[in-house]
């Protein structure tokens, strides 16, 4: 492409850049308190961590957070604390009176990410790099009747600029409602038994299994029917869904031939400790192709649990589940596991350093009538395994320390990672972050060590709402890549993004 090509994207993305970080210390644009690169740490609660309702918080210095889950926002605090308002325009959008009950929010968000790769697929194409712009606008309707009904509205535009590949639907929709449910409590505003219909994301857990997925443009969503309900002791939640499809032209639409359904439980009771429960049932009449080569369709069903907590300094979170069923009439036996824990310490930097170790099965044998990959379902990849998004958590075993630390408190945090990776049965495939099998050794005999990798993520809060990130991670490929590939091309990946949220 021409050098004009390339001039008029960049300079356009270095105006919006310096705009929105001026307006921003200027205080006219607000700024966020933002999940998009939540880590896999213990002291993460079942549900988002920033995602516990502001309603009963004093209003006195009080600073709104928005949430991944934007349903989840309550800003009924406004009606007993108009102050709250004060100094920030934008809150005037929410919390609107408009008469016998009934109350609008408005919100949105931009979004804006400059990452460069650099040799992805560890030597299977001639080395590449690229530059691209992953830009992302949202805005969203929340009407509300008391706690008895709720109508949530969410659109969506998200696309590239200078991408150097095919359509990515993880990173463009040229225009769709992201988000369309309704809400109603069956039994009254005093049962807190609630159906969901609509189009809607779904979050469970440590998002291990099933999660929003943030870091792309185009969030994870589902049309969906979910009834839960909640109480002091459980939170409990039953789903049916079909994931959604981003096109290229048209509107987006679920996909007819997978259905997934599952019951979520969360106990509450143990003070300072969560205890997870929960059933997922994939069902898809596509015919998709088994570890074992067999094409067919799939009936598997994943029972797991999840406890996590704090005690003192120390924090902690460990899932285990196991997945059964039949896939391309094959018999399905897998399971995963994964643990970490940390300890922060005493001191107004908040420094905590941390731990873990992850374990997904793979496939022994690929000549028999079983299948012990483990189906990594509607994960957040980018979270628990590595920013580069270059393995998945299928056929894998890894081990990581951690360390986070807030040189400027609440305002600035720096965490540094390094990571270890191992096939879990040599005999079985390579995934990627999207659980697509790249190359296979079916005799084992190039080894298991994939490599390690080094990442580091900066994180600082411009004001109210906006914030700004920057990371950087290398990938040492081993032992396995250098055999199958003969190559020694390392991924680099360095990004920097902007956002905020209203």
């Amino acid at each position: 492409m021409p050098r004009d090509g390339f001039a008029l994207p960049r300079f356009r993305i270095l105006v919006r850049m310096s705009c929105s970080i001026v307006l921003a210390g200027a205080g006219i644009v607000p700024a966020i308190g933002d999940d998009s690169v939540q880590r896999a740490t213990a002291s993460t609660p079942a549900t988002l961590a920033t995602d516990t309702p502001p309603s009963t918080r004093p209003a006195t210095g009080w600073e709104p957070q928005f949430f991944g889950l934007r349903y989840n926002e309550d800003f009924s605090y406004l009606e007993k604390h108009p102050e709250a308002r004060r100094g920030d325009p934008l809150m005037h959008l929410k919390n609107i009176d408009l008469g016998d009950r009934w109350r609008l929010d408005l919100g949105g968000e931009f979004r804006l990410r400059v990452e460069n790769r650099a040799n992805r697929t560890f030597g299977l194409v001639p080395r590449t790099a690229n530059t691209q712009q992953n830009y992302r606008e949202m805005v969203h309707v929340n009407v509300k009747h008391g706690k008895l009904f709720r109508l949530f509205a969410q659109g969506i535009v998200a696309h590239v600029e200078d991408q150097d590949g095919p359509f990515q639907p993880t990173q463009e929709n040229h225009g769709d409602l992201h988000q369309l449910f309704a809400d109603y409590r069956l039994f009254g505003e005093d049962v807190p038994l609630t159906l969901r219909l609509g189009r809607q994301e779904l979050y469970y857990g440590h998002d291990r299994l099933v999660g929003a997925f943030e870091w792309v443009s185009t969030r994870r969503r589902f049309d969906a029917a979910k009834l839960f309900y909640t109480s002091e002791r459980w939170d409990i939640d039953a789903f049916w869904a079909r994931p959604v499809v981003v096109e290229r032209k048209g509107g987006d639409d679920w996909n007819d031939d997978y259905n997934f359904y599952g019951i979520y439980n969360t106990f509450k009771r143990l003070k300072g400790h969560g205890l997870d429960l929960y059933f997922f049932g994939v069902d898809r009449s596509d015919l998709t192709r088994n570890p074992n080569g067999h094409l067919g369709g799939r009936s598997t069903y994943t029972l797991g649990t999840r406890l996590w907590g704090t005690t003192g300094p120390w924090d902690y979170d460990t899932e285990l589940a196991g997945q059964f069923g039949r896939w391309a009439g094959d018999h399905v036996q897998a399971w995963f596991w994964e643990a970490d824990a940390g300890y922060t310490f005493k001191h107004a930097c908040k420094p905590r350093i941390g731990a873990g170790f992850a374990l997904a099965t793979g496939d022994d044998n690929p000549n028999d009538r079983h299948v012990g990959t483990w189906d990594q379902l509607f994960t957040y990849d980018h979270v628990c395994i590595s920013i580069q998004d270059l393995i998945g958590r299928q056929n894998i075993t890894r081990t990581y320390v951690m360390f986070d630390v807030w040189p400027v408190p609440d305002k600035l945090k720096a965490s540094a990672y390094f990571h270890v990776y191992w096939l879990n049965a040599d005999t079985d495939f390579y995934y990627d972050a999207g659980a697509v099998p790249i190359i296979r050794d079916s005799f084992g005999h190039h080894g298991s060590e994939l490599g390690q990798a080094l990442e580091i993520v900066l994180e600082w809060k411009l004001t109210r709402h906006a914030s700004m990130m920057f990371g950087f991670s290398h990938f040492w490929d081993d032992q396995y890549f250098h055999r199958m590939i003969e190559s020694d091309d390392d991924p680099n990946f360095f990004f920097v993004q902007y956002q905020y949220k209203f």
